[in-house]
């Protein structure tokens, strides 16, 4: 990903994440009057950001495992935390009380933002790639890469109990990995989105397959439902993102700016009207949704 985006509570402030170039963190008020950022700040090997609840504070990650914290205000640093740990994923939860993280050299965390401590930390033989924490704090999943003889890789999803870190399962699938995953909105859910293009709706907890959904052709690396759980945004290594139907999979809209040097996540605002795509020269791109049409 080349942009890493994110919305606050009220869907007024946006946030970016760039990484490439000049690494930058920078976020807007889109009630002002100015297409420019609010403010602009260096962020060295940024991984992602969140809007914390109340609106007045960012919360940053960067790929050396430094968690900061940033006023919305006035753009000044208000603190950092090291985690001792090189970071690939990075999933904040729907309270914002937890942060899980992810390493591509086969270490999963959890850390405790309320008192800057490590609630468990899990070691394992895989690469790991993006995470997800469940809504009601269930569970905690990652998509992963188990390595083969002869430098080959098996796709391979994780499941912990979030609270514990205890395993609950794993599934190998047949391609070399799973990118990231995503719980769905209703909870009996997880994808795996892997390189095959592929999305694989898994059952809670057993991670039998219920069914398959054609993603990007180029494989997945970030899925976002809307607030209503009804749209699924998918945005694949490339310069496009797609917006599926949560139910049967049909593709509603999609969308490149055919510049394959940026790629971006894709996220709706918590109102559900909109939803924003990092775009090419660093641009930040934001389209309406359209009502649902109830019969």
């Amino acid at each position: 990903m080349r942009q890493v985006l994110g919305w606050d509570a009220s869907s007024r402030y946006l946030l970016s994440v760039r990484n490439r170039g000049e690494n930058q963190l920078r976020w807007w008020d889109l009630e002002a009057d100015r297409n420019t950022p609010l403010f602009t700040r260096p962020l060295a090997g940024g991984v992602a950001a969140w809007f914390l609840p109340d609106s007045q504070t960012l919360l940053s990650v960067t790929f050396r495992g430094a968690l900061q914290t940033w006023s919305v205000t006035d753009g000044s640093l208000l603190s950092t935390v090291k985690t001792g740990m090189s970071v690939w994923g990075a999933c904040l939860s729907l309270d914002a009380t937890r942060l899980l993280l992810t390493a591509p050299g086969g270490r999963v965390l959890l850390w405790d933002l309320r008192k800057s401590w490590l609630i468990w930390r899990r070691d394992d033989r895989a690469l790991f790639y993006g995470c997800a924490l469940s809504a009601d704090g269930a569970f905690a999943a990652a998509g992963a890469a188990e390595e083969r003889e002869g430098a080959v890789t098996l796709a391979s999803l994780r499941l912990w109990e979030a609270k514990t870190g205890k395993l609950v399962g794993s599934r190998s699938f047949e391609s070399s990995r799973i990118w990231t995953a995503a719980f769905v909105p209703s909870g009996d859910q997880v994808i795996a989105a892997d390189t095959a293009g592929r999305l694989l709706f898994l059952s809670l907890p057993s991670l039998d397959v219920v069914r398959v959904v054609e993603g990007p052709g180029s494989g997945t690396l970030q899925m976002e439902f809307n607030p209503a759980g009804s749209l699924l945004a998918a945005s694949p290594d490339t310069s496009a993102f797609v917006v599926l139907n949560a139910d049967d999979g049909q593709t509603l809209f999609a969308y490149s700016d055919l510049d394959d040097m940026e790629g971006s996540s894709v996220s709706f605002s918590p109102d559900g009207r909109f939803v924003s795509w990092g775009m090419d020269d660093g641009k930040v791109g934001i389209w309406g949704v359209a009502p649902s049409r109830k019969a």
